[in-house]
């Protein structure tokens, strides 16, 4: 039987409540099927450098949980700059909020690369 992958930005903790939202649907389906959510640990190491995060395993019930840290300057470029500067305005039509910046794109790109690295071997 194949097994469930969740990429995501963060991962939450199916073993911990959570308010609701993708976490409560996916960490459900991921406990009844077992499975992998990977995604973004939360953790913003100061001194790392841009697209090299260290991985982190996790077992919790039927689901791995990996995650991956992000350096200071991938998370100001991908989570701060292009996800919530650029993406969130966008698809909720407020355009006059959007910063379009270059580098938020390269950043938003460095982290999907290494999230895509960090997870073929999985």
């Amino acid at each position: 039987m194949p097994r469930l992958v969740v990429v995501s930005n963060r991962v939450a903790d199916p073993r911990k409540p959570a308010a609701g939202g993708l976490a409560v649907a996916l960490g459900e389906a991921l406990q009844a099927t077992g499975g992998l959510w990977f995604g973004w640990s939360g953790a913003i190491v100061e001194d790392g450098t841009p697209g090299e995060g260290d991985l982190h395993l996790q077992q919790a019930g039927a689901v791995t949980l990996a995650t991956v840290d992000l350096c200071r300057d991938d998370h100001d470029a991908y989570y701060a700059g292009y996800s919530n500067g650029v993406l969130w305005p966008v698809f909720h039509y407020r355009l006059d909020l959007a910063d379009f910046d270059g580098q938020y794109v390269e950043g938003y790109r460095r982290v999907n690369q290494l999230f895509a690295r960090r997870l073929l071997p999985l």
